[in-house]
């Protein structure tokens, strides 16, 4: 069986980079982007199972790459996690605003773990249709 695969969407290259090795060292296949444009084509090409968006990104915000993106990972049941550094009650709302399944705040490890293997295994429970 092949390990889930992740793809981080993030402007900044130090999380890009600390959350790939994290995630990478768990045993996901994880892919980055750096930027929100050009990532509908990468998550097609790709076809992850989660989608990690940063929020505060320049020319298409985390918020604007969703809406850009609903249809397609909804259809595909990918799972989408708000990645940000930003206020955890500001990205709780907006998780629930954008419909999608949550939000993992910068700089703890062990919430990025913890909530993709949940995001990942509530994946793996839905019905495929």
């Amino acid at each position: 069986m092949d390990p889930p695969r992740i793809l981080i969407v993030d402007d900044d290259p130090v999380h890009l980079t600390c959350a790939r090795e994290l995630l990478e060292a768990e045993g996901y296949r994880v892919e980055v982007h750096l930027t929100g444009f050009g990532a509908t084509e990468r998550l097609i090409h790709s076809r992850p199972d989660l989608v990690l968006i940063d929020v505060n990104m320049p020319a298409l915000s985390g918020e604007g790459l969703v809406a850009i993106l609903r249809r397609r990972v909804h259809a595909a049941g990918v799972r989408v996690l708000l990645y940000s550094s930003n206020d955890e009650d500001a990205l709780r709302k907006a998780a629930a605003r954008l419909d999608i399944d949550g939000y993992v705040c910068k700089g703890d490890p062990d919430e990025l773990r913890r909530k993709v293997s949940r995001a990942l295994a509530a994946r793996a429970r839905a019905p495929v249709g």
